[in-house]
């Protein structure tokens, strides 16, 4: 028994997979053996524990349902010390299981509702008395802390319900007692709400994006209906009304119809599809939106090889009602990138590319749509265009910035304004987009962006002796999400520096930056 519990230990070394698993076995046997008892209770916890270790090394699904099984069977006795502790073992490795912060709401929501009525209560008092490590009242208390740190993926109040008459039917649903969670308290005034649903059609990529007015859970799954040879893609909003979005959006492509419609639970977004396909969901804050990207083959592996180059995307940044960064002098972001994609576009052109401009003119193109064209396009490069700008009225250079997590405080900061959201909302992005980066895929985005850099910097000490290398750094922007090609965001200068913005406003300039920009692209076709 001691050595199963220092192998349940964070940080200690996992011997074999055969040798844990037998271990786990054994204990289960002696659990199986003592009956009942907090005993009995600890042997199953820990059997579940060391099973569990093994599904996170290995990431095998039949470890996470074994290990599932022997904490719910830690958790029967709600009376004994423990269970409670087992039962939200449980409710988090289901969570982690099915990659949804609304399953460890739900599941944690059970362990209250059933725990509570064995909850030592003093009746003089608010809250149960101080109690020892382990002991229910502790475990309750986390997770009351739990739910309101999970509040955003609270589902509707009918899900609630349901698990209560759930609980009363088995007669585990724990009567009112001072200390125990009250449903009807943690029911919002008005449930979160469908604003629009937007969506980027194409025939082998597709992004649907459901914008909601607060965060709120989802659920994704995939499914062929019974009669119904199309498959189809589903996102599941538990407690969100609808609004008055569109409930039927015939598409032409991959995606053939968007389809919204009530459900006994809250809200369904339906994505019809014209054959079998590799989807991503992810969301996005400020505001709140959950995208949903589609395509007939994962990034990386459709078309071409991993420096062929015939189509790219230029994302002059912001236009329209977003003017972007202005000088002191009133040199604007949007003007300037919108220049350089012009000069650019021809360049590329001649030689034998074919070009896209997320815009043309100067009118507003949302985050979402700028990468969903580039996707539809299938494009083999993608290059957003902007301005930089810093508190600092001293700061200088050109910089080139990918998508990845980054620690970075100041490109946090840049990815903070071109994303026109806070820095902490970004910071959660880049943590957000740890798991979707393909190593390939990042690769030749770094790639790109040293050469960029390197190029920008050749073009411009013709002429500019002072001009400042920024280097490459990782951030987190949203115009970058969900691209399916190598793709970089291109600080071109400093517009809150006088010296730059005064260059930046000439046409030398700018065109000195379009050629940087061609010659890096040539660079990178020619596999250098």
């Amino acid at each position: 028994m001691a050595r199963a519990r220092a192998l349940t230990e964070k940080g200690v070394p996992l011997p074999g997979r055969a040798e844990v698993l037998a271990l786990a076995e054994a204990v289960e046997a002696q659990a199986v053996r003592e009956g009942a008892g907090a005993r009995a209770v600890d042997l199953h916890a820990t059997a579940g524990q060391l099973v569990e270790r093994v599904w996170r090394a290995e990431g095998r699904e039949r470890d996470a349902v074994e290990a599932l099984e022997l904490y719910r069977s830690a958790s029967r006795e709600a009376d004994t010390p423990g269970a409670c502790d087992a039962a939200m073992s449980a409710a988090r490795l289901a969570a982690d299981v099915g990659h949804d912060a609304s399953i460890e709401y739900t599941e944690i929501y059970r362990v209250l509702r059933r725990f509570a009525a064995t909850r030592e209560v003093d009746a003089g008092a608010e809250r149960a008395p101080p109690a020892s490590a382990g002991s229910t009242a502790t475990c309750l208390r986390q997770a009351e802390d739990a739910l309101a740190v999970l509040a955003a993926f609270r589902p509707s109040q009918r899900v609630l319900e349901a698990i209560d008459d759930s609980l009363q039917g088995e007669g585990s649903l724990a009567h009112a007692v001072p200390g125990a969670i009250d449903a009807g308290a943690l029911v919002p005034v008005k449930p979160p709400q469908v604003v629009r649903i937007d969506s980027w059609p194409g025939p082998g990529a597709a992004r649907v994006v459901v914008v909601l007015d607060r965060a709120a859970s989802y659920r994704v799954g995939d499914e062929v209906f019974a009669g119904d040879p199309t498959p189809h893609t589903f996102l599941d909003l538990d407690g969100v009304d609808l609004g008055r979005v569109s409930r039927d959006m015939p598409q032409p492509g991959i995606v053939t119809r968007v389809r919204a419609e009530s459900t006994s639970t809250g809200s369904r977004v339906l994505l019809d599809l014209d054959g079998h396909a590799w989807r991503r969901v992810f969301y996005l804050d400020e505001p709140y939106r959950i995208v949903v990207d589609v395509a007939r083959q994962p990034p990386g592996t459709a078309g071409h090889g991993p420096r062929s180059l015939s189509r790219v995307v230029l994302d002059p940044g912001h236009g329209g009602k977003d003017t972007g960064a202005a000088g002191p002098e009133g040199v604007r972001e949007k003007d300037v990138t919108l220049d350089i994609a012009r000069r650019l576009a021809p360049v590329l052109v001649a030689q034998g590319i074919q070009v896209m401009s997320t815009r043309d003119d100067d009118r507003f193109v949302s985050l979402e749509e700028r990468t969903a064209r580039a996707n539809s396009f299938s494009a083999d490069l993608f290059v957003s265009i902007h301005c930089n700008a810093s508190e600092s009225k001293w700061r200088r250079g050109v910089e080139t910035y990918v998508l990845d997590t980054t620690r970075d405080e100041i490109a946090a900061r840049v990815a903070a304004r071109e994303n026109a959201t806070t820095q902490a909302a970004s910071a959660e992005l880049g943590a957000i987009l740890g798991g979707m980066r393909l190593a390939e895929q990042a690769r030749l985005s770094d790639r790109f962006a040293r050469l960029l850099e390197r190029s920008a910097m050749a073009a411009l000490r013709m002429k500019y002796e002072d001009a400042v290398e920024g280097g490459v750094h990782p951030a987190g922007f949203y115009v970058l999400v969900g691209a399916r090609m190598p793709s970089v965001l291109f600080e071109t200068s400093y517009v809150s520096n006088v010296v730059e913005e005064q260059r930046l406003g000439t046409a030398r300039y700018r065109q000195l930056l379009a050629d940087a920009i061609a010659n890096a692209i040539k660079a990178y076709r020619e596999g250098r």
